[in-house]
């Protein structure tokens, strides 16, 4: 089982976030993660980077807890009112919704996202540390 070591130490926003995935996951392999959580979670299934398509995987996230701070509801809400700049018309009402939420500490988080998005594929176990 390939190791891979998340440090989140390394980020303090969503923006450095992808920047440390891609030092972890697509290091030396000569391709750059997308900005998103599609490119993140397609980053995940494997063959992009570090490991192959279903490759069994174990990531560990060090100070993971500096990152559910770091990825909580404020950055949240960063992300959020970006999204509502950029969506659909027909999203806004759903992103206005979530953004609300958000400002009152309510819903998923960045961090939240980010573990649900890790948790989906069943080739990768991780470990909050």
């Amino acid at each position: 089982m390939k190791k891979i070591d998340i440090d989140g130490g390394k980020f303090s926003n969503l923006n450095e976030f992808f920047d440390e995935v891609e030092r972890c996951l697509t290091n030396g392999s000569g391709w750059s993660i997308g900005r998103n959580f599609d490119a993140f979670d397609e980053v995940l299934a494997g063959g992009f980077g570090v490991h192959e398509v279903e490759e069994q995987v174990e990531i560990s996230w060090l100070n993971h807890k500096r990152s559910k701070l770091k990825l909580g509801y404020s950055e949240t809400v960063k992300y959020l009112q970006d999204i509502l700049g950029k969506c659909h018309p027909s999203a806004k009402r759903d992103v206005k919704h979530e953004l609300e939420l958000a400002k009152n500490g309510k819903g998923d988080t960045l961090f939240d996202i980010v573990v649900e998005i890790i948790e989906a594929h069943q080739h990768v176990k991780l470990k909050l540390e």
